[in-house]
């Protein structure tokens, strides 16, 4: 009876361990997702000149559609100075870790906010110069 009182004990402990490995690449395949939609959606900047409103639309309906979140959740924040493209994506991340409640973690807390905050070059400005080069001869 004593071994089957600590097995009782023990049991759901070891199974968070089981889940966390699911919820790990679970995340994982998330966070993948957002990188590659958000390359996308850079690559379209860069052929357009700047992250125009349908880009950003779009961003947000894929991400929003690929990872079950309300699209007011994803943050876009982008602005451009001389040639360059700044561009900041925030995602929020849920179910971080199995069996939060058995931790006492609220459900609030058991999230973050992932975050892609880069640059690039917007090769419109470069096209746009080298035309005015090649008429100027």
């Amino acid at each position: 009876m004593k071994q089957f009182i600590v097995l009782a004990a023990v049991l759901p402990i070891m199974m968070v361990f089981v889940m966390q490995t699911a919820y790990d690449q679970k995340n994982s395949y998330g966070i993948s997702l957002i990188h590659d939609m958000v390359y996308v959606a850079k690559e379209e900047a860069k052929s357009e000149g700047s992250f125009t409103p349908a880009i950003q639309s779009r961003l947000r309906k894929n991400l929003s559609k690929a990872l079950s979140l309300p699209p007011g959740e994803i943050v876009i924040a982008c602005r451009e100075e001389d040639s360059m493209i700044y561009y900041r994506v925030e995602v929020p991340i849920k179910d971080v870790i199995a069996g939060n409640g058995l931790f006492g973690i609220k459900d609030k807390d058991n999230s973050y906010m992932y975050v892609i905050d880069s640059c690039t070059v917007a090769k419109k400005a470069e096209e746009e110069s080298e035309e005015d080069c090649e008429d100027e001869e």
